[in-house]
């Protein structure tokens, strides 16, 4: 795909808000919240080009190396950054969109799902692509797309969430596959269409899945028992529908969920719900950015970090485990849906994807006056 052609994809959000603004007297909308006074959270310490065009997807980092894997959703590729020297020394080709990936040391290996029906696993040392597992998807396969998952590097079982490509038939699933032996070793039917956010609580047993269906203005989570395999509790998201993103603060029993309300990525506020991850008891229920897209909990900090695509991060403090509290948004780049908290380093990485800026205000440059802004990625470091 060209630069120019992808660029025009990526703005077609950005097109679509000016046509609307046409109605409106002051010829512009604003979707995001306003911007806000940030300070003392995280630090930009560097900025390293990328050679994507459309959106990327999730991260993981191979600290030994400081490799961090990058998914080149749009483009089909995974690009791999040397924390090092701030230099992409790889690029990794797919069949399908990558998702959510994660590295496992001890196997040396890239564990991701891809948008074929697959699952692959990439060497740590060539970044080849060394193993390949196609999902079962049940009985239409062809219309299955992963789309989130999560790992348990203990038992070294990747969780990957199986969402519909065709709405209403409900056949939504988590299927598990063993990284050792790279096989299917198990699938759990949910009986939705879209299981999104996935949290795994590996010391309790449980699997948590936010599902990204609304029936009459309500979403739920799914809980599962790892061990049995199977779905033993379904509690409501008060306040969050349509949840796309999920984590753990095992310690507290905390469960966050990371909501669209608008449905998509550029629609403000998102949600921040916090719940019991013992009994689905509601905590809190905070705005955030929309496109929620990652969340991290740091334990070392009782921080959430919570990453969406209109342009932030959002930092909140655990004062204790009934009460949090918004710090402030991190200003990162549009459409910069994903990242990655990495408590070993105390750093944030934002993945910004190439996108257009449009000159503002539209009465006096007209609507045809375009900045490019390239794909980067934003080093933060956390501010004590």
């Amino acid at each position: 795909m060209s630069l120019p052609t992808a660029l025009a994809l990526t703005g077609m959000l950005t097109m679509a808000s000016c046509a609307l603004a046409q109605s409106e007297p002051q010829h512009y909308v604003n979707r995001q919240l306003p911007m806000m006074h940030m300070s003392g959270l995280l630090q930009l310490t560097e900025t390293i080009p990328l050679p994507t065009v459309g959106y990327m997807d999730h991260l993981t980092c191979d600290l030994r190396r400081q490799h961090l894997f990058i998914s080149g959703e749009r483009d089909h590729e995974i690009v791999v950054v040397d924390l090092k020297t701030g230099k992409v020394i790889h690029v990794t080709p797919l069949a399908g969109s990558p998702r959510k990936p994660f590295f496992d040391p001890r196997l040396d290996q890239l564990w991701v799902d891809v948008g074929d029906n697959t699952v692959v696993a990439l060497s740590g040392a060539t970044f080849a692509v060394v193993k390949r597992v196609e999902l079962t998807g049940g009985l239409n396969a062809k219309d299955h797309d992963p789309d989130n998952a999560a790992y348990d590097d203990l038992r070294q079982l990747y969780y990957v969430a199986v969402r519909n490509r065709i709405q209403g038939t409900r056949q939504g699933s988590i299927e598990i596959i063993d990284a050792r032996s790279a096989q299917q070793v198990g699938r759990i039917p949910l009986q939705v269409d879209e299981p999104a956010g996935l949290a795994l609580d590996r010391d309790a047993g449980r699997l948590y899945v936010g599902v990204g269906d609304v029936v009459h203005g309500q979403s739920v989570v799914k809980v599962i028992d790892t061990r049995q395999r199977a779905v033993i509790a379904e509690w409501p998201i008060p306040g969050g529908p349509q949840p796309h993103v999920a984590a753990i603060d095992s310690m507290h029993r905390r469960l966050f969920i990371g909501s669209r309300l608008g449905g998509g990525h550029t629609a403000e506020p998102g949600k921040l719900v916090i719940l019991s991850s013992e009994t689905g008891r509601l905590i809190q229920a905070l705005d955030a950015p929309g496109g929620a897209d990652e969340i991290f909990y740091d334990p070392g900090s009782s921080r959430v970090y919570f990453s969406g695509s209109t342009g932030t991060v959002a930092v909140y403090h655990e004062d204790n485990p009934d009460q949090f509290r918004f710090l402030g948004n991190v200003p990162t780049g549009a459409l910069a849906k994903s990242g990655l908290w990495v408590p070993e380093l105390k750093r944030y990485y934002a993945a910004v994807p190439a996108h257009l800026v449009q000159v503002l205000p539209l009465e006096d440059y007209g609507i045809g006056d375009w900045v490019t802004e390239q794909a980067h990625l934003m080093v933060f470091e956390q501010v004590e």
